[in-house]
């Protein structure tokens, strides 16, 4: 069974974070890598390490991949 090209899944959110960013927002929260990988898979925004891969992607200019992916959302 395959998902719809249609409808991103949270873990889209962790694909465009640059290679190593979810170590680093780890480190930098004193959080473990799972831990920060299971708040960006869920995608809420309260979350300090949503908080700072949402920064993230926005200063590497993958704002613009992720405003397509909302587009896809609609």
């Amino acid at each position: 069974m395959q998902q719809s090209e249609t409808t991103p899944t949270p873990k889209d959110l962790r694909m465009l974070l640059p290679h190593g960013a979810i170590s680093d927002i780890a480190r930098s929260l004193k959080l473990s890598h799972a831990a920060v990988s299971k708040a960006l898979q869920k995608a809420r925004p309260a979350h300090p390490a949503v908080a700072e891969a949402i920064r993230l992607i926005k200063e590497t200019g993958s704002q613009a991949v992720q405003h397509d992916l909302n587009l896809l959302n609609h």
